[in-house]
């Protein structure tokens, strides 16, 4: 079954925007880069909304593991932060989250 996590977030003026899919894909995998497939299959959509993000993640999973694939995503980007592959730390502050 998919479902649906969304959020808007203010990135720092440095922030890769792709950072926030890396924070989700290492709390679902491990890692952003990683052999196929994921256990949770999951995709990131980040798109500018004015000064803001949103951040639409989409993961199919059977209705007993959404609770904790849900959980995995908001404390991704409650960490407020993700390192990239150069090392560099881009950070973002949530404004708002909503799960279907």
């Amino acid at each position: 079954m998919e479902f649906i996590h969304e959020a808007t977030v203010q990135l720092a003026d440095d922030a890769d925007p792709q950072a926030l899919g890396g924070a989700i894909a290492v709390a679902l995998c491990g890692s952003w880069d990683h052999e196929p497939p994921c256990r949770w299959p999951h995709h990131t959509d980040i798109s500018a909304a004015g000064d803001r993000h949103a951040v639409r993640t989409s993961f199919t999973v059977e209705p007993s593991d959404e609770p904790t694939v849900r959980q995995k995503i908001v404390a991704a980007l409650e960490t407020g932060q993700q390192a990239g592959p150069d090392g560099r730390v881009s950070r973002w502050t949530i404004e708002h989250e909503v799960g279907t």
